[in-house]
């Protein structure tokens, strides 16, 4: 058999989704966190030094318009407590915002890209490795699977072994010493291409982690900040001190209330990820160790 094939190596051109995601998303990511960073003190304050009579005005619009209906759905008035929220409070719900839309741009790059790589790596085992009749058939269809890495894995190990000329020509071997520095040879790819896969599919669950602790934390300094204020001015407000108390302390925890909103949803998705991606990894080693073993064997056999 002749197993030379014209070809010029070329990488697998990615998916939309993989280009915005991939390079525009990380790039635009941290930036717009440190933005947000600097400027929401500057918006809480700008905020905070509004008018009486336009803070006055903006409450009664909130209580004639539909957003008020909030209260009888949830119990509570959100739009009204985020309102009266201090200068700390408002600059640590900015910086939530900030991290809310980063970790769910990320939660469904994840999931778009984790199923992708699932779905193309089980229609690559079914469709084109229990089908194919050579190596080299099936190498000229993993162009089709680009999100599989199961197909860059053999497209890799390929790759090498037509680079090598399969170790036959310069090479002073015999049959069992060229099928075990073949079978280095490739091991040695397919463990960089592993690693390489993986990084990309953990690629931005670093910030779920980060997002699941110190959101909570963000949260607990705009309410412990908050509450500080309010005990300050105990002093100030007479008998009707601990009354006038509540619904400052209300407004604080709402700060709290959306840091545990950004935690609970980056916690849940990152456990799922990783658990997503460890079944992946171990299904490339499989594949991998199998891939070896099948290439080893066709040499022995001169197949190839």
């Amino acid at each position: 058999m002749n197993n030379t094939v014209n070809f010029r190596p070329t990488l697998l051109q990615p998916t939309l989704a993989s280009r915005f995601f991939g390079q525009f998303l990380p790039k635009v990511a941290l930036p717009l966190l440190a933005i947000a960073l600097l400027a929401a003190p500057l918006f809480a304050q700008e905020a905070a030094s509004t008018t009486a009579a336009a803070t006055t005005a903006l409450a009664d619009a909130a209580k004639t318009s539909p957003t008020s209906n909030l209260k009888t759905w949830l119990g509570v008035d959100i739009i009204k407590m985020i309102m009266d929220a201090d200068v700390v409070g408002k600059a640590c719900l900015c910086i939530l915002l900030v991290f809310s839309i980063i970790t769910w741009s990320i939660i469904i790059y994840k999931y778009l890209q984790i199923g992708a790589a699932v779905r193309q790596s089980n229609k690559f085992v079914n469709e084109c490795m229990a089908r194919s009749a050579s190596l080299e058939d099936a190498y000229r269809q993993t162009s089709a699977y680009p999100d599989s890495p199961l197909a860059q894995i053999l497209r890799e190990g390929y790759l090498e072994l037509e680079i090598e000329d399969w170790y036959k020509l310069g090479y002073k071997l015999s049959d069992s010493q060229r099928a075990e520095v073949a079978k280095a040879g490739v091991e040695r790819i397919f463990e960089r291409t592993i690693s390489n896969e993986i990084a990309s599919l953990e690629g931005g669950l670093i910030f779920l982690a980060v997002a699941t602790n110190a959101s909570p934390f963000i949260g607990l300094f705009g309410t412990v900040w908050g509450i500080m204020g309010m005990f300050g001015d105990l002093s100030s407000l007479g008998d009707k001190g601990i009354a006038a108390l509540g619904p400052g302390i209300a407004t604080a925890l709402t700060v709290t209330v959306g840091g545990l909103l950004v935690a609970i949803p980056s916690s849940i998705t990152f456990n799922y990820f990783t658990s997503r991606v460890q079944s992946l990894t171990s299904r490339m080693d499989s594949f991998a160790l199998e891939l070896s073993n099948i290439i080893q064997k066709q040499l022995l056999k001169h197949e190839i």
